[in-house]
């Protein structure tokens, strides 16, 4: 390129040199022809010596002027001064375009050359390649640090390659930059020829590849640790031809199905896949173009011992300059999981088939409060559906009139503080671990009234989270009721309904020992009704019941809440005072005498009772103290009855 620019100015130069020798000649002849004429006037005049000096003037200067007007005309031709013009606009042209070149050369990103291909001589070298030394060093001492230029083996001559060949090359070369620092080098070689076609220089450019060599070699390091990483993978590794040949597959993989790397490259993807899957999956395998990604697929593998093997994985193409060239899959062997998966499902669904067909009602609480379970007796005991509660929380509507925390709830939020604010009877639970236990009446649970034990048990996940509430419930209300009927005929007298005496006595000792223990007042009523037996006799024993349901019921009424009243035996009656005082029992016993007196009953009329009064003394036993009140009775008889006599 330079060569050509070099050519332009040499040929421009040569045309202003010969236009120049031409007027030098010119200019030569002309004075000859001056000088010659001169001489010819002198030689004519001496003929004439008589000629005049004005007319031997002018005739000189007609002479003189006739031999220079042609030699001006030539000097002053127009065409050649134009052409001379032309040739100095044209080389101010080659030179503009010399310097545009120059310019564009220093501009380049890598280091250019122009070497001479006889003696190896730098001619022409730009800004990139850091020193300015054209003419003055060799390609090799330059680039190298070498005397002698290079003889080829691992470090190539360009030049060499490019006299041997006559063609541009490329050759990867070892250089050394201004620091010292040897670098990689790629290196273009281009041929200059003459007219005759020999190679008389040769354009040398220069990349430094030093990095892309470094990042190659980690990239080949990387990818060996790649495929050192991808044969050690615990993961199913395959990368198959289009027509589903296995072109790799990693040690896991191998070990997984059975196979030899021999038998492996006779076998093809079809070849391995199980026949419950074959028919979805070779359509997988057969639209290789259409696969960018399926995550999650799930296969199923035979291997060579003929054992399943459910794999799931991502399977992508690799694509080349827009088309298919590979499929690769990376699977994770999932038969265990799947295994577990089947045995959980399995015992999940008896667990719900447990819970569901249990003759004990049950229901069940998410850890946001949703009933996810509501079985067959739950319905039957409340009267609601499954399908109106299950995805709600409304599983309170069955039991309380406004909504409110249920057992379940309370235990989903911990909120085990605030118990005694809902239910009144509460404690953990006896059987169940974690579990708490509450019971009570409830009015209208499936239209009864049902006395109902609700236990509630937390349930936890494997890492201790807590995910759900069970809640059982029992009707217990027919129990119930007989237990409190054969409590009430174990403790109550069953004609007046008022404690029987065995009760009474359970009653004497806890009052008596908390008196003992608190130091608090005790007294205690002792009464008949005066002349019963006549009564009896005169009205009769039904009459004489009656009169004693009445007197009871008079009692009862007309006594403090924390009184007890009991039915000593036959028309004998006790009332325990606790936390009165000998004048508080007095008092008490004198409305209950004036009461029975001013009475009206039905066939009797009237009748009166007799009282005696007496208080606890520590040292008393329970009979010392019964006694003192029967003595008291006694005496109140035996002053005339109807009156109320103090021991």
């Amino acid at each position: 390129m330079d060569n050509s620019v070099a050519g332009k100015i040499e040929a421009t130069s040569d045309k202003q040199l010969a236009v120049q020798k031409s007027l030098v000649r010119t200019f030569v002849v002309a004075l000859t022809m001056v000088f010659l004429g001169e001489l010819g006037i002198m030689r004519v005049l001496a003929f004439f010596p008589d000629l005049p000096a004005s007319t031997a003037a002018f005739l000189d200067g007609v002479f003189l002027a006739a031999l220079l007007l042609p030699l001006w005309f030539f000097l002053s031709h127009r065409p050649m001064r134009e052409k001379t013009e032309e040739c100095d606009q044209e080389r101010q042209k080659v030179l503009k375009q010399n310097a545009f070149l120059h310019t564009v050369l220093d501009a380049l990103p890598f280091p250019f050359y122009v070497i001479d291909a006889k003696d190896y001589r730098v001619q022409i070298i730009n800004k990139a390649a850091g020193i300015n030394v054209a003419g003055d060093l060799t390609c090799h001492a330059l680039s190298h640090k070498s005397a002698t230029p290079c003889s080829g083996g691992e470090h190539p001559c360009p030049m060499l390659e490019v006299k041997r060949t006559g063609k541009p090359v490329i050759l990867e070369h070892l250089h050394y930059n201004q620091h010292g620092a040897q670098r990689v080098m790629e290196v273009h070689g281009y041929p200059i020829f003459d007219e005759a076609g020999n190679i008389v220089q040769m354009i040398e450019s220069s990349m430094d590849i030093t990095q892309r060599r470094l990042a190659e070699d980690a990239l080949r390091r990387s990818e060996a640790s790649l495929q050192d990483f991808l044969d050690n993978a615990n993961d199913l590794i395959q990368i198959l031809d289009l027509k589903g040949r296995f072109l790799y597959v990693n040690r896991a993989w191998q070990m997984a199905m059975g196979y030899s790397e021999k038998e492996i490259g006779s076998l093809t993807i079809h070849d391995l896949l199980h026949q419950d899957s074959r028919e979805s999956s070779i359509g997988l395998f057969s639209t290789t173009s259409r696969i960018s990604q399926a995550v999650g697929h799930e296969l199923v593998f035979v291997a060579k011992n003929g054992k399943a093997i459910i794999v799931e994985g991502n399977i992508t193409t690799q694509m080349e300059e827009g088309a298919p060239v590979a499929v690769r899959g990376i699977f994770r062997d999932i038969t265990k999981r799947k295994q577990l998966e089947e045995q959980f499902l399995e015992q999940k669904n008896i667990t719900e088939k447990m819970i569901k067909f249990s003759a004990v009602p049950i229901f069940v609480l998410d850890k946001n409060h949703l009933v996810t379970n509501w079985n067959k007796a739950c319905e039957k005991m409340t009267g609601v559906k499954a399908q109106r509660v299950v995805g709600t929380s409304d599983h309170w509507r069955p039991f309380y009139p406004s909504k409110r925390s249920c057992l379940a709830d309370l235990v989903l939020d911990g909120a085990y503080d605030s118990f005694p604010q809902f239910y009144e009877s509460f404690d953990t639970s006896t059987f169940l671990h974690d579990g708490v236990r509450s019971e009570g009446w409830f009015d209208n649970v499936g239209g009864k009234d049902r006395y109902i034990i609700f236990d509630a048990v937390p349930i936890y996940n494997r890492a201790k989270e807590l995910v759900a509430v069970i809640e059982t419930l029992q009707d217990i209300s027919e129990r119930k009721k007989l237990g409190e009927k054969l409590e009430q005929l174990a403790t109550t007298d069953a004609l007046t309904g008022l404690y029987n005496r065995h009760r009474f006595n359970e009653l004497l000792e806890q009052e008596v020992a908390r008196a003992r223990r608190y130091h608090t007042p005790l007294s205690l009523i002792m009464f008949d009704l005066d002349y019963f037996k006549n009564i009896n006799d005169t009205y009769g024993h039904a009459v004489g019941d009656q009169v004693l349901q009445e007197v009871a019921k008079v009692i009862r009424e007309n006594v403090r809440a924390t009184d007890w009243v009991g039915r000593w035996g036959g028309e004998e009656f006790l009332v325990l005072c606790p936390e009165a005082t000998e004048k508080d029992a007095v008092a008490t016993a004198e409305k209950l005498r004036g009461l029975v007196e001013s009475h009206i009953f039905e066939t009797v009329e009237t009748i009166t009772i007799s009282c005696g009064v007496t208080r606890f003394k520590a040292p008393d036993s329970i009979d010392a103290f019964v006694s003192r009140a029967d003595d008291g009775l006694y005496r109140a008889k035996d002053k005339g009855r109807n009156i109320v006599e103090i021991v």
